[in-house]
């Protein structure tokens, strides 16, 4: 409820409100994109359209549905745009933007990332980095992708296994 009255005040001109929304919403922000593009450089660029978008749109937005989930699928859509637009993936190493967030966060993550990438599908590793980085419940996952939520907890399954077999590899 408390982004839900931030995002009214936003609506209405209220700047100060933006950064409660950012705060709160960031990380998924970043880690929907990221899982898209497999790219921390164009993930934040993501960010950045994905934030100006919901400053333009603060208005639309209806109250008492998910702001989260609004704000992420915005940003999947803009991450999926930006895929579709390069034609191409680019492979970065996440340790050479280390602290994204103001922490080496990004880093605690970096090896796995790359092993999850090399390994998993795209719709697999994009349902790992959504519930493993970003918080996400397999519900709302299935909300911002617009599959079952079976289907998501198929997929959860299928990349843990593999993630856990690669490991032991």
């Amino acid at each position: 409820m408390l982004l839900d009255k931030q995002m009214k005040r936003l609506a209405n001109g209220d700047a100060t409100a933006f950064e409660a929304v950012y705060k709160k919403t960031k990380k998924a922000v970043y880690y929907t994109a990221l899982a898209i593009l497999k790219d921390p450089s164009l993930a934040e660029d993501v960010m950045q359209s994905t934030y100006l978008k919901v400053i333009k749109s603060a208005y639309s937005y209806r109250e008492g549905t998910d702001v989260a989930a609004w704000i992420a699928r915005i940003s999947r859509n803009e991450a999926l745009n930006l895929k579709k637009k390069r034609g191409h993936e680019l492979y970065v190493d996440e340790r050479a933007n280390e602290g994204v967030f103001g922490s080496g966060q990004t880093e605690d993550y970096g090896l796995l990332l790359d092993l999850a990438r090399k390994t998993l599908p795209q719709d697999e590793y994009e349902v790992l980095i959504l519930v493993a980085a970003a918080g996400y419940k397999r519900r709302e996952i299935a909300e911002l992708m617009e599959i079952p939520l079976s289907t998501v907890t198929y997929k959860l399954n299928c990349a843990t296994k593999k993630m856990i077999q690669a490991l032991q590899d």
